[in-house]
Order: C-alpha cells, then structure tokens, then sequence
C-alpha cells in the first residue's frame, strides 16, 4: 500500500507504458508522427490514452464529444472504444492538423464515426444544447485552451447524461496549480477549475494521476 501518488522516475514510466497501453498500430502510428512535430509534446500521454478508451467502453458510451483534437490520437482512443453506429464529436479551434487526423481516422477504420467540428467549441457545444441534445451524450473528453475548460464543463454537464463521464486533461497544469504564487493564466484557470470541481455537488469526482493529470466527472 501507499499513502501518496509516488514521483516515477523514467525507468518506472517505461515499464508503465509497456505494461498499460495496448495501442492499435494506427495509433501507434500517428503519435510516432506528432512526436516528430515542434509541438509533440502536446500529445496526451500513451497510458491516459489507454485510459479514455477503457473508461469510454465501461460505460458503453455510445454517443462522444472531444473538445481539443490536435493530430487526432485521443479521437481515436475513444472512437475505437464506441460501436460501429457511435458518434465522436470533434471539436476544434483550427484545421492545422485535420489532414494528418483524418488519415489516420481512415488508417483506424473511423471516419465514419469521428465528425470533425471546426470553429469555436463552445459555439459547438451551445449549438448541441440548443438543438435538444441536452444528456444524450456519454462521454466528453477536453483538452482544449485551459481559460475555457470550466466554459466547457458547464456545457458538457448539460449534454452528458447522468452516469457518463466527463474527463479533463491538465489539471495540473505542470505542477503550476500546486503553486500559489503562480500567475500563470492557464494555472490560475486550471487551480479554479479544479477548487470548482471538488465543490461540485452535481456529480461524482476523482482526480487522477495520470499524464499531466485527469480529472474525471460524473453526472448524478
């Protein structure tokens, strides 16, 4: 037993990452080419990736939304966890990476559940709501820009169902959240963000250390 998430040093993260993750070799693929890209180290880390498919196929979510999609991967991870006939909203700001994310959706056998969504997300997402998709989602995973991310969450409250999951990454925003005389934006966003979730009566909550950590929501 231990009392504390222990600090792993990098031999420990290797045996993590060679004893958790089961990638798909389209997967494995595409975060070998954003690794090559000057921002790679975006990518979401090989074990959480492991752990959006598996948290996403516990429930059996059928019905997805990400807001944050970079080169792709995290769609994938949660878009292999969905059936045949499930849907992965994928928001993003730009489409600086969309060619790259789509061919690899097509490696993996998914553009025909991944839907791309450019633009704003929280345009996207106030658009869902107002349409009458209020709880008819399963899963939401956000890794987008930190100053939204309790934007997002409050919309994502609206349009996941009771028992769902809504996951965000960087809550430890490089350990910068454990920081008070941080003044950072997006550490003094993503501290908030994590004092409003604890306090969040609205659902269950876990914070995970996993990556850059994951906090994890469930409607009740």
């Amino acid at each position: 037993m231990a009392s504390r998430s222990g600090n792993l040093n990098e031999t420990m993260q290797t045996w993590i990452r060679e004893h958790a993750c089961r990638p798909s070799d389209a997967l494995s693929r595409l975060c070998e080419k954003t690794l090559l890209l000057e921002n790679g180290e975006m990518l979401t880390s090989p074990e959480q990736l492991q752990l959006l498919g598996f948290l996403a196929k516990s429930i059996d979510a059928k019905h997805a939304i990400e807001v944050g999609v970079f080169t792709g991967a995290s769609a994938i991870a949660i878009g292999m966890a969905l059936p045949t006939d499930g849907v992965l909203i994928a928001c993003d700001l730009t489409d600086e990476y969309l060619p790259l994310a789509t061919q690899a959706w097509d490696d993996a056998g998914l553009r025909s559940v991944i839907q791309p969504r450019i633009g704003p997300a929280l345009e996207t997402l106030q658009a869902l709501v107002d349409n009458g998709k209020q709880h008819s989602f399963d899963f939401m995973y956000i890794d987008a820009d930190k100053i939204n991310s309790k934007n997002y969450y409050e919309l994502g409250v609206q349009l996941v169902r009771p028992g769902g999951i809504i996951a965000i990454d960087n809550m430890f925003y490089g350990g910068q959240v454990a920081d008070p005389t941080s003044t950072e934006p997006n550490a003094i966003a993503m501290r908030a963000l994590a004092d409003f979730l604890l306090a969040d009566t609205r659902i269950d909550y876990a914070l995970i250390p996993i990556g850059d950590g994951l906090s994890l929501s469930r409607p009740i």
